[in-house]
């Protein structure tokens, strides 16, 4: 084996561990973005990250309307992080 074909091999294996490396740190993005349940965590919905979470932003991650409703506690057309994790104790 050359010099030539020993640098061609150091730089794709290192290509390959960079690329194995974003694949990794992505799948490890996107699990902290869903809750054990399978739903969509707190960061997820609140998307302008005002720390609260508007209807517009609770119906585009699918949440359905009449569920915020009965989440927005004090009526103020927004969610707390407090009335969010109402969402994910189970239903009696």
């Amino acid at each position: 084996m050359n010099y030539s074909s020993t640098l061609q091999n150091k730089a794709a294996q290192s290509i390959a561990l960079a690329s194995l490396l974003l694949i990794g740190a992505i799948g490890i993005v996107q699990a902290n973005s869903v809750t054990k349940e399978g739903a969509p965590a707190w960061a997820a919905y609140d998307t302008n990250n005002d720390s609260s979470v508007s209807l517009e932003e609770a119906t585009t991650n699918k949440m359905p309307t009449q569920v915020f409703k009965e989440l927005d506690t004090n009526h103020d057309g927004k969610l707390s992080s407090d009335e969010f994790k109402k969402e994910s104790r189970p239903m009696k």
